[in-house]
């Protein structure tokens, strides 16, 4: 802060010295590596998978995996477990996780936002840690990421790390998206009954992404090569400066870098079916790891 300022009052001149992206990551301030910590969110009410997130995966509750990713990461500091339920915060401490509060109904139903349970966490940091243990970055781990592998984690935070003076206020997993995005509709949203059946693109406009200065002004009627690629923010880890929280009112802020997965590294448990393929995929994981680990003997 002081730094910012010291800019602040050199007067325009002097801010034009630097580019915006140094000035910017001078406000945010230097990342405290002392203070990188985990946050496992685990809310007890899944539909679609009764219990998910302490059901038996592989042989642990499915939270524990990404208990085990926050506690092996070498970044990581300290791995925490966000519930609204006793049940599953006894498990998360079984499993060494911090878990010392229970997130309060109103912000874990169905509809309730990371945005609402980070908050939630900061406050509550900021209640009953000192100042010096307060998070200087967030890594979200998610339960139903349980293929994610603790290597996966420490490079994407070490990409964070490496582009710390570009002001990026968080990190999101993507993957390629599976679909044609270009050619996704809403339905009109409109009251007169006789629009509702009329589609509405996702993405109206475009350009071409070997001449971005070109606007292509109806992407759904061209080919796909010439249009920009586009990514599918997959969920498995998301990196976020406590500052985009509380500062910006969001999770993602304004400025996002991505961190690049292929598209065999998710896999979904929302269904059973999807359950049973994510448990096949994580065995051929650990058998791959179990015999690394013998060869390296």
């Amino acid at each position: 802060l002081a730094q910012a300022h010291k800019t602040r009052k050199g007067g325009l001149a002097a801010m034009s010295e630097e580019p915006p992206s140094k000035r910017r990551a001078t406000a945010l301030g230097k990342i405290d590596q002392a203070c990188i910590y985990a946050v496992v969110p685990a809310r007890a009410g899944s539909k679609g998978v009764k219990g998910k997130n302490i059901k038996d995966f592989c042989g642990k509750p499915l939270m524990a995996w990404a208990i085990e990713n926050g506690l092996k990461s070498k970044y990581v500091t300290r791995t925490f477990v966000s519930t609204d339920s006793e049940e599953f915060r006894q498990v998360a401490l079984a499993h060494g996780a911090e878990a010392p509060f229970l997130r309060p109904a109103e912000i874990s139903h169905d509809t309730a936002t990371d945005y609402e349970f980070f908050v939630h966490f900061l406050q509550w940091m900021k209640e009953n840690e000192p100042e010096h243990k307060q998070p200087s970055l967030l890594v979200q781990l998610r339960p139903t990421a349980p293929c994610l592998s603790v290597e996966s984690v420490d490079a994407a935070i070490e990409k964070f790390l490496e582009h710390e003076d570009a002001g990026f206020d968080s990190l999101r997993s993507v993957t390629p998206a599976d679909h044609e995005p270009f050619n996704m509709y809403f339905l009109d949203p409109s009251v007169d009954e006789a629009e509702r059946e009329r589609l509405v693109p996702i993405i109206p406009t475009s350009y071409n992404r070997h001449r971005p200065s070109e606007i292509i002004k109806e992407p759904q009627s061209v080919a796909r090569q010439i249009l920009p690629k586009i990514y599918w923010h997959n969920a498995y880890i998301d990196i976020i400066r406590p500052s985009t929280i509380l500062e910006q009112g969001c999770c993602m802020g304004k400025r996002c870098l991505s961190f690049h997965m292929r598209p065999d590294d998710t896999a979904d448990i929302d269904t059973p079916d999807q359950w049973d393929a994510a448990e096949a995929k994580k065995r051929t994981q650990l058998a791959a790891a179990t015999l690394e680990t013998a060869k390296s003997h």
